[in-house]
């Protein structure tokens, strides 16, 4: 039986199965005397100093196998067992309620974990997955269970579970595991990020997965195309150990040229880099050549300093963090995108009828100022080394891109005032994930430094599609011909005005649709580390002048599907293709 997943990890694993349950024990209320109260907040005290134990201990386990970076995703989960405002939560409602400590802190990490699950961005829900690890863990100290079987039968094992939580995942390095596929999980979860440091193949988000599967038999893991196979044939068996060698071989000869360029066989230099959302991703990025960072979301800096707003001095030593390895390559850093269905400040309304459409990312910023001038100020002084660029989301008027500005001024004029150094010239541009923004870029192009598509939200405005719809997910369609109009209309306007244009949606990193953003006029794609070398290989087996004249035919087409096919022709056959 063949399933389709979510590749997270690359590389190709056959082995034997072993199913991962979770056994959850329930947790009811309980009201207890009023003398038992203190008994049970040091009750509480003692499981999360006792997880905490736990993690640290990972931790030192898994060190020489994960890098200190990647060591770091143990010490946020040691940070939010530490946060006195999650204790004090959970003890306050034992205090004030008289319940037992298992269902005060449940309660308490399960609002979090609710305000994660109902955002829109998939980087925001899957750091659920993170807080999940942390209350299994903690109740099972509580309640004195154990909720995972983590003994493993055998040599050889693929993991099958419904969820893996980092912490699980992060103890693989010295098991007999070659690789797992979860029927839940995202590309961006910590969970994927260990897999992919430890090399572990991995699928995610696998429908239909713990239905199917049945331990100790035969199964493969495609990593590089998502595919799950269970109880394969022996001619199945043979043909992925072929392609699994196959791969290792392909992937020695890429990271042999990993620094070597992205240049086209006509000569023209394209810029590959990495999107970043944690500072754990930089080393990675860093070993594959990246051409700097064109992606750093700064929401994770909120969310880590939640319910606080992160300080000027916090913005500024995330901010460097990011840039000084990089140096002198440039790292573009986009501010607050918060808002929508993405709560968690206080400062946020949650009154909105329709918050996706209403006031989010800059026009959420621009409605607090001082918390926008705060981060602004961190970014300028991140600056002083002249390698980073400030990126403004989700910019639809050149009204408001003006007010930016002028908030930007005001900042620098008080950093002048103080005598704090930061680059006066400091790169500013916008993201173009609103159709009237592509449409309108001639307007901007004289105003931005640079522009940065972002084509995730594009293409679901374009298209009215949620892509984490099931039901229209198949409508989601970066090939669409309205979408290519778009880019390209931001390329055409970019160009008269001497500005670059780089794309940082998933698209960046799908290589199918590399000559086609090259055609379109695009110089610079940013993408996940973990995709990047295979990107810069393309871009090196392909000639700009083919490219410009495949997107040129694109653009005629009437459909995606017309899209796509000349793409795989063209793929296929070269320039005879078109």
């Amino acid at each position: 039986m063949r399933l389709k997943g979510i590749p997270v990890s690359p590389g190709i694993s056959v082995g034997n199965a072993q199913i991962v349950l979770v056994k959850e024990t329930p947790v009811i209320r309980i009201i207890l005397p009023e003398e038992s109260v203190e008994a049970e907040t040091a009750r509480l005290r003692a499981a999360l100093e006792a997880t905490i134990r736990d993690v640290e201990a990972l931790k030192e386990q898994a060190r020489g196998k994960l890098s200190e970076d990647f060591l770091s995703i143990f010490d946020a989960h040691v940070i939010i067992l530490k946060d006195p405002a999650l204790f004090n939560h959970a003890a306050g409602q034992i205090k004030n309620e008289r319940v037992n400590a298992e269902f005060a802190f449940q309660s308490a990490i399960h609002s979090t974990i609710m305000g994660l699950l109902a955002t829109d961005d998939p980087y925001f829900q899957e750091r659920a997955t993170d807080m999940e690890d942390l209350r299994r863990r903690t109740l099972e100290h509580l309640l004195g269970t154990d909720s995972l079987e983590r003994t493993w039968k055998g040599e050889n094992l693929v993991l099958l579970a419904d969820t893996l939580t980092p912490s699980e995942t992060g103890a693989f390095h010295n098991a007999p595991i070659v690789g797992f596929a979860t029927e839940h999980g995202a590309r961006t979860s910590h969970t994927a990020i260990i897999a992919r440091s430890l090399e572990i193949p991995a699928v995610v988000g696998v429908k239909g997965l713990m239905e199917a599967a049945v331990s100790e038999r035969p199964v493969i893991v495609d990593g590089l195309t998502g595919s799950v196979i269970l109880n394969p044939t022996k001619e199945e068996i043979t043909e992925y150990r072929q392609r699994a060698e196959a791969y290792k071989e392909q992937r020695r000869q890429i990271l042999a040229h990993a620094r070597v360029e992205a240049r086209t066989i006509d000569g023209h230099r394209i810029l590959v880099a990495a999107n970043v959302d944690l500072t754990d991703e930089v080393q990675s990025a860093i070993q594959v050549g990246a051409n700097g960072v064109g992606l750093y979301r700064s929401e994770f800096l909120f969310l880590d300093c939640a319910p606080d707003l992160p300080t000027e001095e916090q913005h500024l030593a995330y901010y460097n963090r990011i840039a000084e390895p990089f140096y002198p390559h440039r790292v573009v850093i986009r501010t607050l995108d918060l808002g929508g269905e993405k709560y968690f400040h206080n400062v946020l309304d949650r009154s909105e009828r329709n918050p996706v459409l209403g006031v989010r990312a800059v026009r959420f910023c621009l409605k607090h100022p001082e918390m926008f001038k705060t981060q602004l100020r961190g970014l300028l002084r991140a600056s002083a080394r002249k390698n980073v660029a400030i990126l403004i989301p989700l910019i639809t008027t050149v009204e408001e891109f003006h007010e930016v500005l002028g908030l930007l001024d005001t900042c620098k004029a008080e950093l002048r005032a103080k005598g704090i150094p930061f680059d006066e010239g400091v790169p500013v541009g916008i993201m173009v994930e609103v159709p009237s923004t592509a449409l309108t870029a001639e307007a901007f192009a004289p105003l931005v430094d640079f522009f940065s598509i972002g084509t995730n939200d594009l293409i679901q405005y374009l298209l009215a599609i949620d892509r984490n719809n099931d039901s229209v997910a198949h409508l989601y369609d970066p090939m669409h011909p309205a979408v290519l109009k778009c880019i390209a209309a931001v390329c055409e306007a970019a160009q008269k005005a001497g500005k670059p244009v780089a794309v940082c949606g998933e698209v960046a990193a799908d290589p199918r649709m590399t000559a086609l953003l090259l055609g379109l006029g695009v110089g610079s794609l940013s993408m996940t580390p973990s995709s990047i070398l295979d990107v810069k290989a393309r871009v090196r087996n392909l000639a700009l002048k083919s490219c410009q004249k495949l997107a040129k035919k694109a653009l005629l087409s009437p459909s995606g599907k017309g899209v796509a096919a000349l793409v795989d022709a063209f793929l296929e056959k070269g320039d005879r293709a078109i």
